[in-house]
């Protein structure tokens, strides 16, 4: 799938863009992960964009396993090419796991965001109508 994008110069017309945008929903399963890291892979492999591939898959992984232990829910990958960065979204649904977080996976999760915050560029969680979006973005 494919977006489009305008960017105008003052006193000039728009120049319209093409940019790639790929989507898939998983189940809330752990082999999710896996499938989330080849997904991502091979729509910035396709597209050319090598580059990103490992910090991509590497984040993309921590999200997709934080949402299914904690969420619970099918998640939404999407990845899409913005400017001069390759951005990855994870949507989670708003069904919330009724057992408190045992200190493990609490520690796990905070690992995880610590992570990202290391990798990515950018990073940050947006509310949903039905749950949240947990995005990042890495440099080309």
């Amino acid at each position: 799938m494919l977006e489009r994008a305008a960017r105008a110069q003052p006193g000039s017309a728009a120049i319209l863009r093409t940019l790639p945008v790929a989507s898939t929903r998983l189940p809330a399963h752990p082999a999710s992960s896996r499938a989330a890291r080849a997904f991502v892979a091979g729509e910035l492999r396709g597209w050319g964009l090598e580059s990103a591939v490992d910090d991509a898959t590497l984040l993309v992984s921590e999200l997709v396993t934080a949402a299914v232990l904690h969420v619970r829910t099918p998640v939404d990958v999407v990845v899409r090419k913005v400017r001069a960065n390759v951005r990855v979204e994870v949507l989670e649904g708003a069904k919330r796991s009724n057992r408190r977080l045992d200190l493990d996976l609490e520690a796990s999760l905070d690992r995880g965001f610590s992570l990202i915050e290391a990798v990515a560029c950018r990073w940050g969680i947006d509310q949903t109508g039905d749950g949240q979006m947990v995005w990042f973005e890495v440099a080309l």
